[in-house]
């Protein structure tokens, strides 16, 4: 499999940042029931909100840093749009000179040069933010090696005519699409000016409501003939993201052909799952992005999308169910020696970056080196992945270790286990019909007083027996704290985890308990229940959204069985109280 599959993966991602919040309250369903109903009726809640509160004076100054350090400028350009996306959230008087600071990052990035007449420092200066600001992940610059010159690169696939641009980027990444977009217009001495807008309302059916100056604007705009340009990465699972805006420009008077919607991914209308998606897409101009790793890869060979258990499993029957449109772009280089792995650019690219060598001077986890570009080098580990038939009073002492190493290494400040505790309700609800209270496990438990970044993905299969006799894990930076849960929360995540995937018994959860007591000096059993039940109905939400996205293949089949376990699980956890 070469670069050229990486393309798979770009583009069939099927979540947008915009579409991860809670299904709606009052849909219920059962695992059995597997026929065609919406996706509203039948997701079980597995996104968290990744909003998270900071100091807005201290966010500044760390973005100032990193302009008055100059070379990082990709990463400059990504917290300058987080910084202006909080500011026009919160509708702060700050987000016009955050807007220009963006623009002039982005013309940086796009050309190589500072842009002419713009003093940045000046724009940070005049940058007052509240003293707590909301800044949301950008999902594509985290997660999906989503690059902002890609974004630069589609300006020669947009109509020539009229050459005058209005471009519109949706909040949150579109801000710093949006941006790129029009730097590389006006390089290519197109006129571009350019606004931002939040939809609203439920994630599969979202409303755009335009403020009375963006409606003067889009009137400005269009009594001077410009086209229209939508900018977001996506579309997502429904689409009414980018729906909600088209439409809302329509009834703002701009004529359907006017309108051009560029999004990250090609995709099929009639797979989405807004109401009358593919209709209301019919005759809607959409520009895709070519993903720049298609280049910078080429003659490595791909492992995302699933394809590295082609490499890792003897045959396809041992493989391990995969969500394969979410996985992280991978690539083996031609000698065969250094594994390369997306982990995320900007701010938090660099906080997985320092997770990883942390890891590996432990000794925990594969050397690595920085791959650029928000890839990461990683050693390639010559050996096996563990199996459950591998388990041994050595493993479970040694997956203590790794748990408690964790917890004293990578503590965050803040937690929002309430959302941890509201999706447990919430899908107990769902799946079984159970009203929380009838289950008899504290949920509050779930609280912490001191949460960590946990690994989130103990299978077996994610620890490797190398050669050399060395445990190693794999995959151990970014799932505890990506768009999905738990985010940060207590170790017991992982304790729990550990135990579903490796399919302990009592007594041998017991015996990891006890050996994680003895490494930390902290005691889990007391929530484990909770964490327990909670990693079960995540997991049992999870592989059941991922089936859908793959029906009628030997993918779904794998995610259905793993559903089927979790579920097995919830319950015998549900019982146990009773």
């Amino acid at each position: 499999m070469n670069v050229e599959d990486s393309r798979l993966t770009a583009s069939f991602i099927q979540i947008s940042e915009d579409e991860l919040t809670v299904p709606s309250a009052s849909a219920t369903s059962t695992a059995e029931n597997r026929t065609a109903q919406s996706a509203a009726d039948t997701d079980l809640w597995i996104f968290r909100d990744g909003k998270h509160d900071v100091s807005g004076p201290a966010f500044v100054r760390d973005l100032a840093r990193r302009i008055a350090a100059g070379g990082e400028w990709v990463d400059c350009l990504i917290q300058a749009g987080e910084l202006e996306a909080a500011l026009a959230d919160a509708g702060d008087a700050s987000a016009g000179a955050a807007a220009q600071l963006t623009d002039s990052l982005a013309h940086r990035v796009c050309t190589g040069n500072p842009a002419s007449g713009v003093d940045e420092q000046n724009l940070l200066a005049r940058i007052v933010p509240p003293q707590r600001i909301s800044i949301s992940p950008p999902e594509g610059f985290t997660y999906y090696a989503l690059h902002p010159l890609d974004f630069a690169r589609i300006v020669e696939k947009i109509p020539a005519n009229p050459r005058a641009c209005a471009v519109i980027g949706i909040r949150s990444i579109g801000t710093t699409l949006s941006a790129m977009t029009a730097a590389a217009l006006r390089a290519e001495e197109r006129p571009a000016a350019r606004i931002t807008v939040r939809p609203a309302g439920h994630p599969y059916s979202r409303s755009t409501q335009f403020t009375s100056s963006e409606q003067r604007w889009i009137h400005q705009h269009l009594a001077q003939g410009a086209q229209f340009l939508i900018v977001d990465e996506g579309p997502g699972r429904s689409g009414s993201t980018f729906l909600s805006v088209a439409e809302a420009l329509m009834e703002a008077g701009v004529a359907r052909e006017r309108i051009s919607v560029l999004g990250s991914r090609e995709f099929d209308p009639q797979t989405l799952c807004a109401e009358e998606a593919a209709a209301r897409w019919k005759d809607l101009r959409f520009i895709a992005t070519t993903p720049s790793v298609n280049t910078r890869f080429e003659g490595h060979t791909y492992l995302g999308g699933g394809y590295w258990r082609h490499y890792f499993f003897p045959s396809e029957d041992t493989w391990p169910a995969s969500w394969t449109q979410m996985e992280r772009l991978k690539f083996l280089s031609p000698d065969g020696e250094t594994f390369f792995k997306f982990e995320g650019m900007g701010p938090r690219g660099h906080e997985a970056r320092e997770r990883a060598t942390t890891l590996a001077a432990a000794g925990f986890s594969p050397r690595v080196a920085d791959g650029g570009g928000g890839f990461l080098a990683y050693a390639r580990v010559h050996g096996r992945p563990l199996q459950v038939s591998d388990l041994s009073s050595s493993l479970v002492d040694h997956i203590a270790r790794y748990c408690a190493f964790r917890a004293s290494e990578f503590g965050c400040a803040q937690s929002d286990a309430s959302q941890l505790q509201q999706m447990t309700a919430f899908n107990i609800q769902k799946e079984f019909g159970l009203d929380p209270d009838q289950v008899e496990i504290n949920l509050s438990s779930l609280q912490s007083s001191q949460p960590v970044l946990a690994d989130g993905a103990m299978h077996p299969h994610e620890w490797l027996h190398a050669n050399t006799g060395e445990i190693l894990k794999t995959d151990a930076i970014s799932h505890g704290d990506n768009h999905f849960f738990p985010g940060p929360c207590d170790i017991a995540w992982d304790i729990a985890g550990a135990a579903i995937e490796w399919n302990l018994n009592s007594d041998a959860v017991e015996f990891l308990v006890q050996k994680f007591r003895q490494v930390s000096g902290a005691d889990v059993s007391r929530t484990l229940p909770a964490y327990l039940l909670a990693y079960s109905v995540f997991r049992l939400g999870f592989c059941k959204m991922a089936a859908t996205t793959v029906q009628g293949t030997h993918e779904e089949t794998r995610l259905h069985s793993a559903q089927d376990y979790y579920r097995s699980r919830a319950e015998q956890t549900m019982a146990r109280r009773k």
